[in-house]
């Protein structure tokens, strides 16, 4: 959930309705949607299209947990700005199996420079990819202690992280996005 000029509410709906909406707190009413596929399996944490959403005042970004892909939507119009989807990214979905199913997204903040999403990869554990708003690859990086949860400060240069294996411990990383 996130509050975009002091007025505009942008949510996800899931797992009660597969959409991203946006609401007016000065009339409390819809003012757009964005709606979401579901699938004929009925288990609603395996769909898809699951995802975590992100927004500054700008950009909508939703970050996909069951495919390597995220989209940005323009925030006023919520029309399609960038996808950026890894085609060689294999997705494996197995309804009922937490498993055996492949989990890409964790977590994403959209910041007002950069995108940071939290990604499962297999080869490294979990890394954090780093985007514009154009779609381009700004930075990677990869954790020996990876946060599970994290906010960015884009002034200082800092990822500011929790890991819920570590309770007693407040991680920080230097992140340098400079092109």
């Amino acid at each position: 959930m996130h509050i975009l000029h002091d007025s505009i509410l942008v949510y996800s709906a899931i797992p009660g309705e597969f959409a991203l909406k946006k609401i007016s707190l000065n009339q409390g009413e819809e003012t757009g949607r964005i709606g979401l596929e579901t699938e004929e399996h009925g288990e609603s944490f395996f769909y898809e299209s699951r995802g975590i959403l992100a927004a500054n005042g700008r950009y909508i970004v939703y970050a996909y947990c069951l495919k390597k892909q995220i989209d940005i939507y323009d925030a006023s119009t919520l029309r399609l700005h960038v996808r950026l989807k890894d085609s060689n990214a294999k997705t494996l979905i197995r309804p009922g199996d937490f498993e055996n199913t492949r989990y890409y997204y964790a977590h994403v903040i959209a910041g007002q420079e950069y995108i940071y999403a939290l990604c499962n990869d297999l080869k490294d554990g979990y890394a954090l990819e780093v985007f514009d708003y154009e779609g381009r690859s700004v930075a990677r990086y990869t954790f020996d202690i990876a946060p599970s949860l994290f906010d960015i400060d884009e002034k200082q240069g800092i990822i500011y992280g929790y890991n819920d294996e570590l309770e007693d411990f407040f991680l920080t990383y230097p992140i340098h996005t400079s092109p």
